[in-house]
């Protein structure tokens, strides 16, 4: 049977909830275009085949996986799949608890480590990690999904407020969630996005809301993020968005 790949994002199929420190999908698991996400994502297959493809090429067939933020990767399908899959904010514990078990597995970017067995969620995944510098945690702690774009800053003006260079807090940040500010950001800005269409808002709407330029913009960071496109995510949980 043939695998199914971004082409076919509708085959995603379920609900999704988006709350602090984590946006959850179960239902139908679908395939992605190569895509690197600024969460942690922990995927759970509970019937069906999933493969994931690093990206070297090399593919490997997961039941459980967690792969890490800013890690390069796609999805194919084969058949009907279904399970969870959770994206985590990369400043909470859980999200460093799972990466560490990635890294320990090997090559956090090689698929082979994704599939080693991930830890059980802990019950609380939007607890911030411990040991963040003062200046990232100044600026991750008060950006959950419902706050004014004007409230994340760019990396100029967060580097400012916190009295550092911008060049200092870029390698702080990258250090320590393992992905640049730029693409947190961006992270936030589809939560926001994703907030905003839960309330009813078009995409359009939506993306303005969220400081997108315009829907094609969100649509781009979409796909960029998760392999899908927006509309596709938005039929496969019943969001509404049109």
């Amino acid at each position: 049977m043939a695998a199914h790949t971004a082409d076919e994002g509708d085959r995603w199929s379920g609900a999704a909830r988006l709350e602090p420190g984590v946006l959850s999908f179960t239902g139908r698991l679908g395939g992605t275009a190569a895509h690197a996400h600024a969460a942690v994502q922990v995927l759970t297959v509970t019937s069906g085949s999933v493969v994931l493809v690093d990206r070297d090429g090399h593919r490997r067939r997961a039941t459980a996986a967690v792969i890490p933020a800013a890690v390069r990767h796609a999805v194919e399908v084969t058949g009907r799949a279904y399970g969870t899959t959770c994206y985590l904010d990369p400043a909470g514990r859980a999200a460093a608890a799972a990466t560490a078990r990635v890294r320990a597995a090997g090559d956090p970017h090689r698929a082979s480590a994704w599939v080693a067995a991930p830890p059980p969620l802990p019950a609380a995944p939007g607890s911030r990690r411990a040991g963040l510098h003062p200046a990232v945690a100044a600026l991750v702690d008060p950006a959950p999904a419902d706050l004014p774009m004007d409230a994340v800053p760019s990396l100029t003006e967060a580097a400012a407020a916190v009295g550092l260079s911008a060049t200092r807090l870029r390698h702080l940040f990258t250090e320590q969630l393992g992905l640049p500010y730029t693409a947190w950001r961006r992270w936030v800005r589809l939560q926001r996005a994703m907030a905003a269409v839960q309330r009813g808002a078009t995409l359009t709407q939506a993306a303005h809301e969220a400081g997108f330029t315009d829907s094609a913009h969100l649509t781009r960071v979409c796909r960029a993020m998760f392999g899908i496109t927006p509309t596709h995510a938005l039929h496969a949980t019943g969001w509404r968005g049109d």
